[in-house]
């Protein structure tokens, strides 16, 4: 089989060798002549580069890829309330001075007559009975200012309940002047039993008015008055109405 590929490969190249001579044979072709001066073609190509966006294209997400929804929605902010001030109230207008009520403090008296439990007789219309001579110790000896002064205070009750009552006054210098004893009326005893037999109840406390006391009726309140003393310690009068 090589055999016969190689005879067949001589005789192709004998049958080449025969036609290149005889081309050789005739006259030889003249080459051209290249001129110097003559400029060469050149073909020029310009290639235009398409150049890249300076950016990316998001490329929208396809149906088929989940969209991630927040779980936290986003807390909205209260609104701002302007603050409203209120309008500013007047001024108010200073009180007028007063007068201060005067400073004192002195030790309490101590009860001496009607004794504790001692019965006095009154009338039912009032014409007649015993009327109170109640005594105590004063808070001083000697006279002292005018603006001093005994506050008593009687109350009558019957069976635990308040019958009626009373509240007096009396100067200081005017208890000392009388003996040392304040005389409460007949008339006004039996206003204090209203009638009937009653349990009177009586205590004195030291008080100091900023003006004096009414010498002539010890039912008139002084001005100003304010205790001085704590209140005494109470005795106590039966009151008694004859059949």
């Amino acid at each position: 089989m090589k055999i016969t590929r190689l005879s067949w490969i001589l005789g192709l190249g004998i049958v080449m060798t025969i036609a290149l001579s005889a081309c050789s044979s005739g006259a030889p072709t003249a080459l051209p002549t290249r001129v110097a001066t003559q400029t060469p073609w050149i073909i020029e190509r310009v290639i235009t580069a398409t150049p890249e966006p300076p950016i990316a294209t998001t490329i929208p997400p396809s149906g088929n890829v989940p969209v991630k929804t927040p779980t936290k929605a986003p807390t909205a902010k209260p609104a701002v309330v302007p603050t409203v001030k209120p309008p500013v109230a007047p001024p108010v207008a200073a009180a007028s001075p007063t007068t201060a009520p005067p400073a004192c403090s002195v030790g309490a008296v101590t009860l001496l007559f009607p004794e504790n439990g001692a019965p006095r007789n009154t009338r039912k219309d009032g014409s007649g009975g015993s009327a109170f001579i109640m005594k105590w110790t004063p808070f001083q000896n000697g006279d002292s200012d005018p603006s001093m002064g005994y506050r008593i205070e009687m109350e009558s009750k019957r069976g635990g309940k308040t019958i009626n009552g009373a509240t007096v006054y009396v100067a200081h210098n005017k208890y000392l002047r009388d003996g040392q004893q304040f005389v409460f009326d007949a008339r006004a005893v039996s206003l204090l039993a209203a009638g009937e037999n009653a349990s009177v109840t009586w205590k004195v406390i030291v008080v100091k008015s900023t003006g004096s006391f009414n010498d002539t009726d010890y039912n008139v309140t002084p001005p100003g008055v304010v205790a001085c003393s704590a209140a005494s310690i109470p005795f106590t009068i039966q009151l008694i109405v004859p059949d």
